[in-house]
């Protein structure tokens, strides 16, 4: 059967799981009574504490499953896949140390748990990465490769072959385009070839017999999907189909039901939880203030930097649209010349811009212009992580053109964000920036803050 392969791996992970969680455990006691630490009671025998196993090991695996770590198929980076580790093992130390206090026959120590998580999630990561980068080789050497079959060629075509080409660990191998127009068969696109029509797509599935057949064909009737959806099950073919054919952007589309009728409907946002958007903002006062206290001797000398190049504020402030479609004054470090927009109106920067000041492009080149933002942070008009704010103007332009393009206001603006991490700023694509709003608005987390805080300092691309 096709998915074997995925289901080997998927039993091999709960394994490599089950082991570090004993290690975990072994290592943990020791450093609790072992390591020297006072203890009241004496040093308990390792058997008073071998039997905790047989509940500490299902509550963790339960936690891992219920977090999609045992997915067969997943996309995930091996960062993103180690703070999901820690953020889950977090969770289940807590739920074991509140069982703890109605478990009366035996008194386990608080610390000892402490260790616990300290080292699960110090080994179970260890592992995760470990059978992550066995993957990627064996992927890389050609082996466990998931053979796709592309029905339709569009811009969605060349970036998922793109894709697969910079990403060959995941092991995702386009083996044939189907196109729409005669005339393009027997082209390539990336040096995969347009094998035939999509109105033959029947035969290709048939004789090619793929693991995955994607279809990313808009013309494609209700009637011919349900077909080649029939179809790919009868021959154990993964299936799959462009999320954004028509323009829906998202992944955290969910089913409702009334009475018999099932409704898709977008499902709340994490931060859409009273509770989440508390934590969020104790988080971006405590960070950025202890941000905005050590960058105040850098901010002087930047200040002195800029007043000595001539006339002109030292800071620049600039209308933005927030959460709510709210506008607020957004203030950097000034980087362009006086007037820079006078004659031109709203631009955007781009490379080599005559508009900058000497120490502009220094500024802007370290993302140093950025940080007076931290003063809108504490201020509370904007987050330290999220979608990046825009003009009013650009604003205005893009809400028309842009399928779902105000669903980014739906929560505050960011200093820094995940779109921008990845490159997506300034004169870049705007689809592929929303794209990139609506993971992190769908897939928030504190811990993702954290990554995203950590990938800025080394975020360069487009700083200009």
């Amino acid at each position: 059967m096709r998915s074997g392969h995925p289901r080997r791996m998927a039993a091999a992970t709960i394994l490599v799981d089950t082991a570090m969680i004993v290690l975990s455990f072994i290592v943990a006691y020791y450093f609790r009574f072992l390591g020297g630490l006072p203890t009241e009671q004496g040093v308990p025998p390792l058997s008073d504490y071998w039997h905790a196993l047989f509940g500490i090991i299902p509550v963790y695996l339960w936690f891992f499953r219920e977090a999609g770590l045992y997915q067969p198929t997943r996309h995930r980076r091996r960062i993103e896949e180690i703070f999901l580790v820690i953020k889950v093992v977090t969770y289940a130390v807590i739920l074991l140390m509140a069982l703890t206090f109605f478990y009366r026959q035996f008194s386990y120590s608080r610390l000892y748990l402490v260790f616990i998580w300290i080292f699960s999630c110090v080994f179970i990561s260890i592992g995760r990465y470990a059978i992550i980068q066995w993957s990627y080789w064996r992927r890389e050497q050609k082996k466990d490769l998931i053979e796709v079959l592309i029905i339709g060629l569009n811009r969605n075509t060349r970036a998922l072959i793109e894709w697969a080409k910079n990403n060959p660990h995941y092991g995702q191998r386009p083996v044939g385009i189907l196109a729409t127009n005669a005339e393009d068969i027997g082209k390539h696109v990336d040096n995969v070839q347009i094998l035939g029509l999509t109105e033959h797509w029947e035969t290709f599935v048939q004789k090619l017999q793929p693991n995955q057949v994607v279809l990313l064909d808009e013309s494609f009737s209700r009637e011919k999907i349900t077909d080649l959806v029939a179809t790919c099950e009868d021959a154990f073919i993964d299936f799959k189909m462009g999320a954004d054919i028509h323009g829906l952007i998202a992944s955290n589309v969910g089913v409702e039901y009334v009475s018999h009728i099932p409704l898709l409907g977008f499902r709340a946002l994490p931060l859409d939880d009273p509770w989440n958007r508390f934590m969020k903002r104790i988080f971006d006062l405590f960070v950025a203030g202890v941000m905005a206290l050590a960058f105040l001797p850098i901010g002087l000398i930047v200040a002195v930097l800029i007043r000595s190049e001539g006339k002109g504020p030292v800071f620049y402030f600039q209308e933005r649209v927030g959460r709510d479609g709210k506008i607020f004054r957004l203030v950097k470090f000034r980087t362009m010349k006086v007037d820079a927009e006078k004659e031109t109106g709203p631009v955007w920067a781009k490379p080599e811009d005559d508009r900058r000041t000497r120490s502009g492009e220094f500024l802007r080149r370290w993302n140093l212009d950025e940080f007076p933002q931290l003063l809108n942070v504490l201020s509370g008009e904007m987050s330290l992580v999220g979608p990046r704010p825009e003009r009013p103007h650009f604003v205005d332009k893009f809400r028309e053109s842009v399928p779902r393009y105000m669903a980014r206001h739906k929560i505050k603006s960011g200093l820094t964000g995940w779109a921008a991490v990845h490159g997506f700023r300034g004169d870049t694509s705007i689809e592929e920036r929303i794209k990139y709003d609506l993971y992190y608005m769908e897939n928030w987390s504190l811990l993702l803050d954290v990554e995203i805080l950590a990938m800025t300092l080394f975020a360069f691309k487009n700083a200009y």
